[in-house]
């Protein structure tokens, strides 16, 4: 039995990033989702394709995952300096909206001038800690998939040995 243990570090950290980035920019983030299992893709190729072994889908749940983390993360830091555009636009939706909303109780439209508008550290976390667990789950479901895709090493007919005697073919 083989141990290899392939590196999942490089893989994960590269295909998080790409997708982070592509998840944290404006209005590409709708598809935020499929952006995590893309990079979770991403990073289950990177990772077969350095490696000399077929590889599990256990393996690529965990590459998956640890890119979904990454993902979570560069999609907060991303999300720092965008804070203010995404105020701005929600803040007309929610204008938008309160012309069409006659049965909501007065002032809800304002609600986002009552948070105060700016980033506090505790939101910041909770959302950071909320987009890892999401992520790392689609990140593991794109790992599976990009296993399932190309972790699988094709097999030589010099590596292929048989282990008893009579498997032998005449």
């Amino acid at each position: 039995m083989n141990d290899h243990k392939p590196n999942m570090l490089a893989p994960a950290l590269i295909g998080g990033a790409v997708a982070g980035v592509l998840s944290g920019i404006p209005f590409l983030n709708c598809l935020c989702c499929l952006w995590i299992i893309g990079g979770a893709v991403l990073a289950s190729y990177l990772l077969a394709k350095d490696s000399p072994v077929s590889l599990t889908s256990g393996d690529g749940a965990i590459v998956g995952a640890l890119a979904g983390i990454s993902a979570a993360v560069v999609d907060s830091l991303i999300g720092i300096p965008l804070h203010g555009l995404n105020a701005a636009v929600m803040r007309r939706m929610m204008e938008r909206l309160s012309e069409f909303a006659d049965e909501m109780p007065s002032g809800w439209e304002n609600w986002l001038d009552r948070t105060g508008g700016g980033i506090s550290v505790v939101m910041f976390l909770m959302g950071l800690f909320i987009s890892a667990a999401v992520f790392a789950v689609l990140g593991a479901l794109g790992g599976i998939i990009g296993m399932s895709l190309f972790g699988k090493k094709k097999a030589r007919g010099a590596d292929i040995a048989p282990q008893n005697p009579s498997d032998r073919q005449p």
